[in-house]
């Protein structure tokens, strides 16, 4: 009881305080020094630190720079100051942990969305649920929470509690980049199946052209784990929609949990593991050294016009298209969908990875009053279709909102499938699981070990894992897996 009414209490000053900088947000100022974000004179000067992944390049920075701003053009009583996290996954979650347990974050932090269900659960971040019912001045006040896609906020909420405490501005999309010289010279058509796929392939390789530029030096790199998860789904998903619980179209953590403690997830099985015969098959088509290339020498590797195709997602719309050693033109296509020639369990269709949300960032518990009512503040212009405008013409973000049309160079990235189901083997799940999924990977593509050990070693890392998040979340099938009021 004593904790429901500390939340109440920071609601109440929230709303006072979020109500004084909303009421200017689409008005004018006149006097810097006279004037603060609330239209009146004397308003109070409050200072937050935001922090942003850091950027591949000075023109992202330049971006958000523009952004912040635009916000502190409305707000002369609010100073926001651009700061960085490490963008490597293992260093970045490292650095957020710290500081939310130190005390030492900056006011608003880049995120996960996974992990701002976990870091709700710990009591280190804000609750922002009562805040999406408010209006959104910098959207036509509508309310927040109506702004957005509503599949894409669905998943932001915890899975237990259906708390919000995040923010998430982009959803992303992986595509097969090609070269569309490569292909009018050998006469290609953009495939749509895996059959076709392969053809592609095996025509350009007889005609001397490397194929596929494919990165698989490190889990980071992504390429198997895009490849795995989007045949797993194609092969699989069907057999584990039941444990949707709160049917957003995605399994969370508690429930692939509760999808490997019945047994409905065996790793073991064929049904699990089809995708290992055609990846392998598929790497006769891959550039040399594959076990030893990361995701930077592929796309260098593609750019060069030194390989026909690569994978890559919309956050790398922007380095391809502006590259100048890219002397050729290009374009994009879904990886091709498996066909029951592949595998008899093939669903025959695409499954997108992506659609998920990304580009999260959260508030620190320890962010209240002024700061917190501004913090949301900003929140709320971050995620209008104003910013979204900025980020997707000059970033290349697939914005999140409802009703804002993707810009002409993201065209290429609308879905033509069902968003993935299943994706236990995402590090953000089981990091364990992830790094076997690619390590033990390489030396079965390598011949080293036997598909059989393969599949025994991913199960057993998955099932110890998912046992150790049953056990620490306390979930069981008789409390619906966290989902039933104790």
């Amino acid at each position: 009881m004593k904790n429901k009414k500390a939340l109440l209490s920071a609601g109440l000053i929230l709303s006072m305080g979020v109500a004084l900088l909303s009421g200017c947000a689409s008005g004018n100022s006149n006097s810097k020094e006279s004037q603060g974000a609330s239209g009146e004179p004397g308003a109070k000067s409050v200072s937050l630190t935001f922090a942003v992944e850091t950027p591949k390049d000075e023109e992202t920075k330049q971006v958000w720079q523009e952004i912040v701003d635009g916000y502190t053009s409305k707000h002369d009583n609010v100073s926001i100051k651009l700061d960085y996290a490490p963008n490597d996954g293992d260093a970045f979650r490292t650095w957020l942990t710290t500081g939310l347990i130190g005390g030492t974050s900056p006011d608003i932090i880049p995120s996960r969305y996974t992990w701002t269900h976990e870091d709700l659960n710990k009591d280190l971040l804000v609750d922002l649920t009562a805040e999406y019912d408010k209006p959104n001045p910098y959207a036509g006040n509508k309310v927040w929470k109506d702004t957005f896609n509503p599949s894409i906020l669905n998943e932001m909420k915890n899975p237990t509690s259906g708390s919000l405490a995040g923010i998430t501005l982009q959803t992303l999309s992986i595509r097969v980049f090609y070269n569309q010289d490569l292909f009018k010279q050998h006469n290609l058509s953009i495939p749509k199946t895996w059959t076709e796929f392969l053809d592609v392939q095996a025509k350009l390789k007889e005609a001397g052209v490397t194929p596929f530029a494919f990165a698989n030096s490190k889990p980071g790199d992504n390429h198997y784990l895009w490849a795995v998860n989007m045949m797993t789904n194609q092969l699989a998903a069907e057999k584990v929609r039941s444990f949707d619980f709160n049917g957003n179209r995605q399994l969370e953590l508690n429930e692939i949990a509760a999808s490997v403690d019945e047994g409905a997830v065996d790793l073991e099985s064929p049904d699990w593991t089809g995708y290992m015969p055609i990846i392998k098959d598929w790497s006769q088509y891959w550039a040399k050294g594959y076990n030893a290339m990361n995701g930077d020498a592929a796309k260098e590797m593609f750019l060069r016009g030194d390989a026909a195709m690569v994978m890559a997602g919309n956050f790398e719309l922007k380095t391809i298209q502006d590259s100048k050693a890219r002397k050729f033109e290009y374009g994009t296509f879904a990886l091709p969908y498996l066909t029951k020639e592949q595998n008899p369990n093939a669903a025959e269709k695409n499954y997108e990875l992506g659609g998920y949300p990304d580009l999260v960032f959260a508030i620190p518990k320890k962010v209240t009053g002024d700061k917190l009512a501004a913090a949301v503040d900003f929140f709320m212009y971050l995620s209008s279709p104003e910013v979204a405008t900025i980020m997707g013409n000059k970033m290349y973000v697939a914005t999140t909102l409802a009703g804002v049309d993707l810009p002409s160079n993201l065209s290429g990235f609308q879905f033509v499938g069902e968003r993935i189901l299943v994706n236990f083997y995402a590090a953000h799940i089981d990091k364990k699981l992830n790094e076997d999924l690619v390590k033990i990977g390489q030396l079965y593509l390598e011949g080293t070990i036997t598909e059989e050990k393969y599949r025994t070693e991913l199960q057993k890392t998955l099932k110890a894992d998912m046992g150790l998040v049953l056990k620490t979340n306390d979930w069981t099938k008789e409390n619906g897996y966290g989902t039933k009021q104790q």
